[in-house]
């Protein structure tokens, strides 16, 4: 059974459309190691094969679907999460209770522990967590549900049961899954304590995303009140036009987030320029 999906040289999930054609794609198979080719002739499907040309190792495809999913989450650096409806998810001031948001997330781990739950994801806003679960064929049951309401997380859960490997095609899927706020639920969205919510009304932070030639770029105040502006994915001309920006009103770059804050002073003069810059729509 041949495979759409290899590991690339940073041990990053490929799909076959994503690298050049042979030995020139520099994969491995994400099972065995062994170096791949990129076949991308005219008359089969394009996929890869192992280099000694031994049968496929078998992986299915909800495995490769939920490496390529935490992928994607991990370098948009965040996501659109739907409303909270009537949820107060007083940790995460950004999220509305009426709209979709983006949702930037400057840290995301892996495959992590916390407190003897192991999500896919942990994506962290400030310090809070959120839990990030990407459901197939198999979707959070009452007993992990119990654990997220007995220690009070929130979590979110992605519905990816319709990509297909038959019609898989990557950008659909990058889209569909940070995007698409209609295809996850919260999980579990503690209520804050009553007396807390009385003493400390949760401030209201600007959380915008525009685009930039195409290119989706997210903003958002931090609870300090600097900056945060992230470009979804890397374009030369989209980057140089953000750092622009940015170290006009002193920004700084922050390799870790892989963003740029820009001191609170200036927050709404960077605002102002990117919302020049951005597509008209």
């Amino acid at each position: 059974m041949s495979t759409q999906f290899a590991m690339d040289t940073s041990n990053r999930i490929t799909h076959i459309s994503e690298v050049e054609r042979g030995l020139g794609c520099n994969c491995s198979c994400v099972v065995c190691g062994e170096r791949m080719v990129a076949k991308k002739g005219e008359e089969r499907e394009h996929h890869f094969a192992h280099e000694s040309n031994k049968v496929a190792c078998v992986v299915n495809h909800e495995t490769l679907l939920h490496k390529f999913a935490k992928r994607v989450i991990q370098e948009a650096g965040g996501l659109v999460v739907p409303p909270a409806l009537n949820y107060r998810l007083s940790a995460l001031s950004t999220v509305s209770q009426a709209n979709p948001t983006w949702l930037m997330l400057e840290r995301i781990e892996e495959e992590k522990w916390l407190d003897n739950i192991r999500p896919d994801l942990i994506g962290y806003s400030g310090e809070t967590p959120v839990l990030i679960e990407v459901a197939y064929s198999s979707f959070v049951d009452a007993d992990k549900q119990a654990k997220l309401e007995a220690r009070g997380f929130i979590a979110l859960e992605i519905d990816v049961r319709d990509l297909q490997p038959e019609s898989f095609d990557p950008d659909s899927a990058k889209e569909a899954i940070v995007h698409e706020a209609f295809r996850k639920e919260w999980l579990f969205c503690p209520e804050p304590e009553p007396a807390a919510t009385e003493q400390m009304p949760s401030p209201s932070y600007i959380h915008e995303s525009l685009k930039i030639k195409g290119i989706f770029v997210y903003i958002r105040e931090l609870p300090f009140g600097d900056l945060a502006i992230k470009v979804s994915v890397f374009n030369p001309e989209v980057n140089a036009i953000v750092k622009g920006i940015a170290k006009r009103y002193f920004g700084r770059w922050k390799p870790d987030y892989k963003n740029w804050i820009v001191p609170k002073n200036w927050l709404h003069h960077a605002i102002n320029d990117l919302r020049i810059v951005a597509d008209q729509t």
